[in-house]
């Protein structure tokens, strides 16, 4: 047998191993490149539009040209080197100690989640979700009769998830304080693949990052007058996609999904990453609020309606009308 150089080279299964772990920012910076982060979670490279790299190093993804991996597939893509040129080169990257990318540690089994203990009363949750955020009456009376909020003993608002039985499995608090500083966290032990779920029916699912954000789309419908809607809603308890992993196995009807993630940078990119890792199997659609998140649109719709007998603002009437606009590109 001839061998022509390294592009016939053969490397072994731990030489593979080493170097698809070296961590894709490490390289970068290590070569020049131009990093910028841009959420606590990703960064991206100025001049290569779309191109987004995960905050762990592990991975990335450029939307605009549908290409994505790890570091083997970042440095034959940026550099143009074949695959076993591109080996080549990051094992001897690895000599001079770049980091690589940790090992998962085993997960200990987590124990039971247990609910926060139940307050005497509602009145804390009811000022702070109806004065304080806007949020209709009829929909917190609806979602307290579900038992999907509540108080604690804390005055905090709990929210629930449950698991295919029925049981209680997810639980995030958030303090009805208006002044001070202001407390929210997932319950210990909940599991994140577990979304808190309000139930709808056919073959659409509308994704949130928080349950108020959740709840003040409700708001909005009931607001516009839109009696007709009818899609199951879940919240992500922040931008990870657990939650909506997890529904869509669990309902495998669905066919579209509605991204009405937060219209900021975290919020934006995530839809991106959504968008590139669902669209394959799914009909992507996003709704972006009026603001920052669908709180702060149903809050300055509330505002402008004083006086105006509560009639919407013509500049709202096209709320409904959002899936025709809003395709994921």
């Amino acid at each position: 047998m001839i061998f022509l150089g390294i592009s016939q080279k053969k490397f072994s299964d731990e030489q593979i191993e080493l170097a698809s772990n070296i961590n894709i920012i490490a390289y970068a910076q290590s070569r020049g490149y131009d990093l910028k982060r841009i959420s606590n979670n990703t960064y991206k490279i100025p001049g290569y539009g779309g191109l987004l790299i995960s905050g762990d190093g592990s991975k990335w993804n450029w939307f605009s040209q549908n290409k994505g991996g790890g570091i083997i597939q970042f440095v034959m893509e940026m550099e143009g080197k074949s695959w076993v040129e591109t080996v080549g080169d990051l094992l001897g990257i690895s000599g001079i100690e770049l980091p690589t990318i940790p090992k998962v540690k085993s997960v200990e089994t987590k124990g039971e989640m247990q609910l926060p203990k139940k307050n005497e009363t509602y009145k804390h949750l009811f000022a702070y979700l109806i004065k304080s955020r806007n949020i209709e009456t009829s929909v917190v009376t609806e979602f307290v009769d579900k038992k999907l909020i509540y108080e604690d003993q804390y005055k905090n608002c709990v929210f629930v998830g449950y698991d295919l039985e029925g049981k209680p499995a997810y639980a995030s608090r958030r303090s009805s304080r208006t002044t001070g500083e202001d407390f929210r966290g997932d319950v210990r032990n909940s599991d994140k693949s577990i979304p808190f779920y309000y139930q709808g029916e056919g073959d659409t699912v509308c994704v949130f990052e928080a349950p108020i954000d959740l709840m003040s789309y409700l708001s909005l419908l009931k607001l516009h007058g839109i009696k007709n809607f009818s899609h199951h809603m879940i919240s992500l308890g922040g931008i990870s996609d657990k939650a909506l992993d997890g529904f869509l196995k669990s309902q495998s009807d669905i066919e579209k999904i509605v991204l009405c993630l937060d219209n900021d940078v975290a919020g934006n990119t995530a839809c991106q990453i959504l968008n590139a890792k669902y669209k394959t199997n799914y009909e992507i659609v996003r709704h972006v609020p009026k603001g920052k998140d669908f709180n702060e649109e149903l809050k300055n719709m509330k505002n402008a309606m004083i006086g105006m007998a509560r009639e919407p603002p013509e500049d709202y009437k096209e709320f409904q009308d959002f899936e025709e606009e809003m395709e994921m590109e």
